[in-house]
Protein backbone atom coordinates (compact mmCIF):
# COMPACT_ATOMS: atom_id res chain seq x y z
CA UNK A 1 0.00 0.00 0.00
CA UNK A 2 1.31 3.44 -0.89
CA UNK A 3 2.38 5.78 1.90
CA UNK A 4 0.94 9.25 2.31
CA UNK A 5 4.17 10.70 0.94
CA UNK A 6 3.99 8.49 -2.16
CA UNK A 7 0.34 9.37 -2.72
CA UNK A 8 1.15 13.03 -2.35
CA UNK A 9 4.02 12.85 -4.83
CA UNK A 10 1.90 10.95 -7.33
CA UNK A 11 -0.98 13.40 -7.06
CA UNK A 12 1.33 16.37 -7.47
CA UNK A 13 3.16 14.91 -10.43
CA UNK A 14 0.00 13.79 -12.20
CA UNK A 15 -2.56 16.37 -11.15
CA UNK A 16 -0.64 19.59 -10.70
CA UNK A 17 2.71 18.84 -12.22
CA UNK A 18 5.86 19.25 -10.18
CA UNK A 19 7.23 21.71 -12.69
CA UNK A 20 4.60 24.35 -11.98
CA UNK A 21 4.41 23.81 -8.21
CA UNK A 22 4.28 27.04 -6.21
CA UNK A 23 4.44 27.39 -2.44
CA UNK A 24 0.78 28.42 -2.35
CA UNK A 25 -0.29 25.43 -4.46
CA UNK A 26 1.74 23.04 -2.31
CA UNK A 27 0.31 24.49 0.89
CA UNK A 28 -3.24 24.25 -0.43
CA UNK A 29 -2.72 20.65 -1.47
CA UNK A 30 -1.24 19.67 1.89
CA UNK A 31 -3.96 21.55 3.79
CA UNK A 32 -6.59 19.63 1.81
CA UNK A 33 -4.86 16.36 2.68
CA UNK A 34 -4.81 17.34 6.38
CA UNK A 35 -8.55 18.17 6.24
CA UNK A 36 -9.27 14.78 4.69
CA UNK A 37 -7.15 13.01 7.29
CA UNK A 38 -4.61 11.86 4.71
CA UNK A 39 -1.77 13.69 6.45
CA UNK A 40 -0.92 14.91 9.93
CA UNK A 41 -0.78 18.64 10.68
CA UNK A 42 2.76 18.15 12.07
CA UNK A 43 3.93 16.82 8.70
CA UNK A 44 2.41 19.65 6.67
CA UNK A 45 5.30 22.13 6.52
CA UNK A 46 7.83 19.36 5.83
CA UNK A 47 5.62 18.02 3.04
CA UNK A 48 5.32 21.49 1.50
CA UNK A 49 9.11 21.91 1.53
CA UNK A 50 9.60 18.46 0.00
CA UNK A 51 7.13 19.29 -2.76
CA UNK A 52 8.88 22.57 -3.51
CA UNK A 53 12.28 20.90 -3.61
CA UNK A 54 10.92 18.23 -5.93
CA UNK A 55 9.40 20.89 -8.17
CA UNK A 56 12.68 22.80 -8.35
CA UNK A 57 14.55 19.60 -9.16
CA UNK A 58 12.07 18.80 -11.94
CA UNK A 59 12.33 22.34 -13.34
CA UNK A 60 16.12 22.13 -13.38
CA UNK A 61 16.00 18.75 -15.09
CA UNK A 62 13.63 20.12 -17.72
CA UNK A 63 15.83 23.19 -18.29
CA UNK A 64 18.87 20.97 -18.80
CA UNK A 65 16.97 18.69 -21.15
CA UNK A 66 15.85 21.67 -23.24
CA UNK A 67 19.41 23.07 -23.34
CA UNK A 68 20.80 19.71 -24.41
CA UNK A 69 18.18 19.31 -27.13
CA UNK A 70 18.72 22.83 -28.48
CA UNK A 71 22.48 22.24 -28.58
CA UNK A 72 21.98 18.95 -30.42
CA UNK A 73 19.72 20.59 -33.01
CA UNK A 74 22.12 23.48 -33.52
CA UNK A 75 25.00 21.07 -33.96
CA UNK A 76 22.96 18.99 -36.39
CA UNK A 77 22.14 22.10 -38.44
CA UNK A 78 25.85 22.90 -38.55
CA UNK A 79 25.23 26.55 -37.71
CA UNK A 80 28.22 28.72 -36.79
CA UNK A 81 28.71 29.42 -33.11
CA UNK A 82 29.36 32.82 -31.61
CA UNK A 83 33.02 31.81 -31.28
CA UNK A 84 33.13 30.95 -35.00
CA UNK A 85 31.72 34.35 -35.92
CA UNK A 86 34.14 36.16 -33.62
CA UNK A 87 37.06 34.27 -35.18
CA UNK A 88 35.89 35.37 -38.64
CA UNK A 89 35.67 38.96 -37.46
CA UNK A 90 39.24 38.79 -36.20
CA UNK A 91 40.45 37.33 -39.50
CA UNK A 92 38.62 40.03 -41.46
CA UNK A 93 40.06 42.74 -39.24
CA UNK A 94 43.55 41.35 -39.86
CA UNK A 95 43.01 41.21 -43.63
CA UNK A 96 41.57 44.74 -43.70
CA UNK A 97 44.49 46.08 -41.68
CA UNK A 98 46.96 44.48 -44.12
CA UNK A 99 45.08 45.87 -47.14
CA UNK A 100 44.95 49.34 -45.64
CA UNK A 101 48.66 49.30 -44.86
CA UNK A 102 49.50 48.18 -48.42
CA UNK A 103 47.17 50.57 -50.16
CA UNK A 104 47.85 53.75 -48.45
Amino acid sequence: MATVKELLEQSVLMGLGAISMTRETAQNLVEEMVKRGQAQREEASEMVEQLLKRGEKERNSLRQLVRDEVQAVLKELNLPTQADIEALHQKLDTILAKLESQGG
